[in-house]
């Protein structure tokens, strides 16, 4: 077990919604921000995987503010009881929760593709509700993937069928996350709001201090997966460039944050290059058109 989390509360007062809280990345965001006094919205679709995380965050800040909001985000109608659930100030989103793999003809309950319309439309439509509730300064941090550089937007197209790999979708639905992010910063611009991306470089389970309840690893994969430490990182540092675009105070609208070692694979957060493509206004504007048409959701700004 990993030595024991230093408690801290800078993060005294402040409220922030982690959505795919219960796993993975998400569950460290969650965790280490509790830890320094925040209190975290679990955004999560399971409410059984939600309440084991709870449990194994309570194990370890005894203290926690935590709740449990439920979301699906690949439905708007579960979108939208999320946030009529929500009923206090938002001082940061973290837009975490994601599908990474899914046959091509797979759909969310409204049909669209299911990685875009999960990681993208579902976050769209979630904040554009929850936009009342964002305090003054309030952040929202897109996650966003390295598999982005690879991706071609077609803002048009989002919800034709997808006919591509697995990956090069997942790539694609990040990557319109993101440029939906940045194009909310420059909506954002002199509100005293920000919008941010980060990514958590390559992050695996093995090199991930162990939580009950959560991904369990066998000791052997953990020993053998100790090899690659110099080159990847556990889930748990993976969080860490997402918390810090959600809460430094030298973190800025419009930065997009990775680790900084080689290959943004693994590293302390440091900025880090977006493509031109998710940074365009041109197709930042067209995805938000495209994003308000398809979801019948208007984004106040």
């Amino acid at each position: 077990m990993d030595a024991p989390l230093p408690l801290r509360h800078d993060l005294d007062g402040r409220t922030i919604l982690v959505t795919g809280a219960n796993a993975g990345i998400g569950y460290w965001c969650a965790e280490r921000l509790a830890a320094r006094g925040a209190r975290v919205l679990l955004g999560c679709r399971s409410p059984e995987r939600a309440q084991t995380a709870v449990a194994a965050i309570t194990a370890r800040v005894s203290d926690a503010q935590l709740r449990i909001v439920s979301v699906d985000l690949g439905s708007l109608d579960s979108i939208r009881s999320a946030a009529a659930d929500v009923d206090e100030r938002l001082d940061a989103v973290i837009c975490n929760a994601g599908v990474k793999t899914a046959r091509t003809d797979a759909r969310t309950h409204d049909g669209f593709d299911l990685m875009i319309g999960t990681n993208f439309l579902g976050h769209f439509a979630l904040l554009a509700q929850l936009a009342p509730f964002f305090a003054d300064d309030a952040r929202v941090v897109a996650v966003g993937s390295i598999a982005h550089r690879f991706a071609r937007l077609e803002p048009g197209r989002l919800s034709d069928p997808w006919r591509g790999s697995s990956l090069r979708q997942y790539g694609r639905s990040k990557a319109a996350l993101m440029a939906f992010a940045f194009e909310l910063d420059r909506r954002w611009s002199d509100t005293g709001r920000s919008a941010l991306c980060a990514h958590p470089g390559y992050a695996v389970d093995p090199l991930t201090a162990p939580r009950p309840g959560l991904v369990e690893v066998p000791v052997v994969v953990r020993a053998l997966a100790t090899l690659s430490r110099p080159f990847v990182q556990g889930k748990d540092d993976g969080a860490a460039p997402l918390i810090h675009a959600a809460t430094a105070s030298e973190a800025e609208s419009g930065d997009y944050w990775g680790p900084g070692g080689a290959l943004e694979f693994r590293g302390a957060p440091t900025r880090v290059r977006a493509s031109d493509e998710v940074r365009s206004p041109a197709t930042g504007a067209a995805l938000w058109d495209a994003a308000e048409q398809l979801t019948g959701v208007r984004f106040p700004t």
